[in-house]
């Protein structure tokens, strides 16, 4: 924070951007294995907004739960557009979807890094497990792990805690402000610290052998 002179410390708080991709990840997985979904499940089944998704040929293949995980889904890569969109609302989102979402592939052809699908990989684990994204990921990771000081909004951590960002113009440094959460979390939402993201790690470690 340049205002008040504070220097970065392992309990600083910043933005883990795409790192958040990792736990929705491990999240599709987890209800996977429980037997909630499959990932070879059309997408549609979980998102009925998605039921009329205009593709690109007629015999493209139905755009599944994999197709998301492994950025295969056929949307444009959306940097930095989505990183925008944080505070969009479950309903601003629906109405995006119902819209019409561009497609600059059919599903399962060729990697391109799609923010958008891993938000709807979020709205998919609200539609099985009947909480919010963000409730599920605190409830089987955050508070397993004991990541106490890892959050989804800036106003949840004490004062002093999160980073300040700032874009330099014009010879001198502006703040940039910070966005609320909203279902666009589950691309790059999550707020850590290193001693935190430390112990997400350290799960994943001691996973092998």
């Amino acid at each position: 924070d340049l205002a008040g002179s504070r220097p970065v410390t392992p309990s600083t708080a910043f933005r883990a951007a795409s790192m958040t991709k990792s736990f929705t990840a491990l999240a599709i997985l987890k209800l996977r294995d429980e037997g909630k979904l499959g990932l070879d499940d059309p997408v549609h089944i979980y998102l009925q907004e998605l039921k009329d998704l205009k593709y690109l040929t007629s015999d493209a293949p139905v755009l599944t739960i994999r197709h998301l995980l492994t950025h295969t889904g056929g949307f444009p890569q959306d940097d930095p557009w989505a990183d925008r969109q944080l505070e969009t609302t479950e309903e601003e989102l629906s109405e995006m979807i119902r819209d019409g979402l561009s497609m600059s592939n059919v599903p399962g052809i060729s990697y391109e890094y799609s923010n958008l699908g891993y938000t709807l990989l979020g709205s998919i684990i609200k539609a099985v497990t009947g909480k919010s994204y963000q409730s599920y990921i605190d409830s089987v990771v955050f508070m397993p792990l004991g990541m106490r000081s890892t959050v989804w909004e800036y106003g949840d951590l004490p004062a002093g805690i999160m980073a300040q960002g700032y874009r330099y113009r014009d010879g001198g440094f502006e703040e940039e402000d910070l966005l609320h959460d909203g279902p666009f979390g589950a691309m790059g939402g999550l707020i850590s610290t290193v001693g935190d993201f430390a112990l997400y790690a350290i799960m994943h470690l001691s996973a092998w052998p």
